[in-house]
């Protein structure tokens, strides 16, 4: 079957996985639906029926899975005529080693312990969303003639090779349109180009498919973060105008992703190959318990406090964070005159640390928001527990209508 394109949504119409088997095709299609794209365009007849098969259009519950090199976050959930309710969120530790770089590398593990996980907690919802991240991930803006729907797929590719030394044959492409512009009295598209290695995605799809659960969508975390903020206004609530570009960043155990948001929609993003394990590192040594180390984290740790010999050595760890944030946030502003980062939120693990926000605003020169919100946001019943540690989950629940 030829690989086809959407411009605003991977769905099932670009994993072009060559199979003898015509449904098996299909069913793949069916889970890399990333909502990246906010302008729809005139799809063939092939790809509206794969969407028709594909978009449950009844009311119905969802799971959710953000699988991470240290933890495991689940929700079940419904979206339905643009609101979300939460019904359960839960949060276990990923086996050891089962995901690296987003890439499944233990299925059989990870597989009983999501089994297990989802029967003890009752979840009954059977379509299934993934969402993750990794450095695989490729994230292009490019500038193509204008042209019609169906030549989209062919030009993309062509222009994709010019920018990209990859075999397209091992990804998965989803293309968003951005806008048009005229270059030297020719009018072109610029458009974004998400190359996911199929790889990692067949991956979460064999996964799902062993849990009996039928694959809906396979999400990138910075678009899931993306809907997440448009719909909880977020920006709002930090006095954020939308013209403005904010740095949402998410401290994780193995990455620290850096996305900057404008107008809604992600304009810049960027993976830096540290986070909390690197402070997890320093704290064995001192309390030699691998599983008090989170804990220990969040209650003993604080940034403010220069007196403590662990906080002055955390600190020369978060101090190299700092630097290469600076850096990505420099390049940003460099590459996109005019636009200035004014502000910064930041959630995950190891922004829970005591002072963290202060202290990046001090390093940064930029006002840092620890996000912190609850299920109450989502028309759901409140029970005072933060949830901000979902945020990636959550966001891969909305769909773009």
């Amino acid at each position: 079957m030829k690989k086809k394109n959407s411009n605003s949504e991977l769905d099932k119409n670009n994993t072009g996985i060559e199979n003898k088997e015509k449904k098996k095709s299909i069913d793949f299609k069916d889970l890399a639906n990333m909502d990246v794209g906010t302008l729809k365009v005139k799809f063939s007849k092939n790809l509206r029926r794969i969407n028709k098969l594909s978009t449950p259009k009844k009311k119905r519950r969802v799971v959710a899975f953000d699988i991470g090199s240290s933890m495991i976050k689940i929700v079940e959930g419904m979206y339905y005529k643009k609101e979300l309710v939460i019904y359960k969120y839960i949060s276990i530790p990923t086996p050891k080693d089962a995901i690296i770089d987003g890439e499944i590398r233990k299925p059989e593990e990870l597989h009983g312990k999501l089994s297990q996980v989802l029967k003890q907690g009752g979840i009954k919802a059977k379509d299934a969303i993934c969402t993750t991240n990794s450095t695989l991930i490729i994230n292009r803006e490019i500038l193509i003639p204008k042209v019609e729907a169906e030549e989209m797929d062919t030009v993309v590719r062509y222009e994709i090779q010019q920018y990209l030394p990859i075999n397209l044959e091992d990804y998965i492409l989803q293309v968003t349109i951005l806008g048009e512009e005229e270059v030297n009295e020719s009018a072109r598209l610029n458009v974004r180009v998400i190359a996911y290695p199929e790889k990692i995605a067949r991956g979460y799809y064999n996964l799902l498919q062993k849990l009996n659960l039928k694959p809906y969508v396979l999400d990138v975390n910075y678009n899931a973060v993306n809907k997440f903020i448009n719909y909880t206004g977020i920006n709002s609530e930090f006095e954020h105008k939308s013209k403005e570009a904010v740095a949402v960043i998410d401290i994780g155990a193995s990455f620290i992703d850096v996305n900057i948001y404008k107008d809604g929609q992600l304009d810049f993003t960027r993976i830096i190959k540290d986070g909390g394990n690197n402070i997890d590192e320093i704290l064995l040594e001192k309390i030699g318990v691998s599983n008090e180390v989170t804990s220990f984290k969040q209650k003993n740790l604080n940034l403010s406090d220069e007196l403590e010999s662990i906080n002055i050595q955390v600190k020369y760890v978060v101090d190299e964070w700092m630097d290469k944030i600076e850096k990505i946030i420099q390049f940003y502003k460099n590459r996109n005159m005019g636009n200035e980062v004014n502000k910064i939120i930041i959630f995950g693990g190891s922004s829970k640390i005591r002072g963290m926000g202060e202290y990046m605003t001090e390093k940064l020169g930029i006002k840092t928001k620890i996000n912190e919100i609850t299920k109450i946001a989502f028309k759901s019943k409140d029970d005072g527990h933060p949830i901000d540690d979902f945020i990636n989950v959550i966001g891969s629940v909305i769909r773009v209508e």
